[in-house]
């Protein structure tokens, strides 16, 4: 891949948001932080969210980190200089449901990002960020785009950089990944430690080329607008495994975190031999707790919990096959349900209707 190719879709979001302003039009405010911020109103009740667009750029360190402490809400930003002149620039255009954003910084930079539904995938032009998150930590290669965590505080470890981000509303992410996966809107789990394939980077930079105008344009239709938004989510969504997982609203709250934690781990070992155990420690909790608090907020215990989602994948694998094609034994053995008369009796409390008809629609 040449350096081009490689550099393309940060020069994208750039070159889409120059359309907003020129550089030279934020850089010339004087002295310290220059800020230029403006809100198009809605043109109407169907014209959708409204268009926002934020500028700062400053030479000061001081008054830079502050500026990117309070635009991430962050904790605890702390900077240092690394000798040469500093410059911090950052750029954002977009509305609620999606922004694109560049940023560069010319110092060393850590903090904390505190907890958030919304979906943000970055990459970077030059530096490098790393981030520690409560069940892992994930380190920026190149200018391959990654995902922070969603729904979990994380600590972040900056180099001098410059980047991009696509920010996302979780519910407008959500909504467009319900297409893909024909269920109501669910939180969405990405593989964060995936590799994107040189085939999916080419298309999501071809993507992301062709739909910045549209979405960093103030003059931009709404309808357009948010056509431009769907395709660079679908994007994403080709970019990275994911998963949808089917947690209550009341899980998703910073302080039912760990709880939300525990209903993942099962979404993602369904298909292995789990226990209570493993799920709770999964989750940093004791066994017990565990119990108490999927009792409490779920109405299940965890075995009863771990079921009901094998039986929802079963269901999964029964519909998308054709009948003739696998067997009801078959699908209800890969899920762990060993007797058939169980299984079908299991199935049909939860859904209504025996396995085997599921498989005939």
């Amino acid at each position: 891949m040449t350096s081009t190719e490689t550099h393309s879709d940060a020069h994208a979001v750039e070159d889409g948001l120059a359309v907003v302003a020129t550089a030279a039009a934020v850089a010339s405010a004087d002295p310290g932080t220059a800020v230029d911020r403006d809100a198009v109103a809605s043109a109407g009740p169907d014209s959708g969210p409204r268009f926002e667009r934020v500028q700062f750029a400053s030479d000061d360190l001081e008054e830079a980190r502050s500026s990117l402490e309070s635009v991430y809400d962050g904790r605890q930003f702390r900077a240092r200089a690394t000798g040469e002149p500093f410059a911090f620039r950052f750029a954002s255009a977009g509305d609620s449901r999606l922004s694109l954003q560049t940023g560069t910084f010319t110092a060393h930079l850590q903090g904390v990002i505190p907890w958030s539904r919304d979906y943000a995938m970055s990459w970077f032009r030059s530096g490098s960020v790393t981030v520690d998150y409560p069940v892992g930590q994930l380190t920026s290669e190149g200018s391959r785009p990654f995902l922070t965590p969603t729904e979990t505080s994380f600590a972040f470890s900056m180099t001098p950089h410059r980047h991009g981000i696509v920010h996302v509303d979780a519910a407008f992410l959500e909504a467009v990944a319900s297409e893909r996966h024909a269920g109501p809107p669910q939180r969405i789990v990405f593989d964060y430690a995936a590799v994107p394939t040189d085939e999916s980077l080419a298309a999501w930079r071809t993507t992301l080329g062709e739909v910045t105008p549209l979405i960093v344009g103030e003059e931009t239709p709404a309808l357009a607008r948010h056509a431009a938004q769907q395709a660079l989510v679908r994007g994403m969504l080709d970019l990275f495994p994911w998963r949808a997982i089917d947690v209550p609203d009341a899980l998703r709250t910073e302080r039912t975190r760990r709880l939300r934690q525990a209903a993942e781990y099962v979404h993602a070992y369904a298909d292995q031999a789990i226990t209570s155990a493993d799920i709770a420690a999964a989750a940093g909790m004791h066994t017990r707790t565990l119990q108490l608090l999927m009792s409490e907020h779920l109405g299940s215990s965890p075995t009863n919990y771990v079921r009901h989602v094998r039986l929802d994948r079963a269901r999964q694998d029964l519909l998308s096959s054709e009948p003739g094609s696998v067997l009801v034994s078959d699908v209800a053995r890969k899920w762990g349900f060993g007797n058939l008369g169980r299984f079908s009796a299991s199935y049909s409390a939860r859904f209504g209707e025996y396995p085997r008809d599921t498989l005939a629609r």
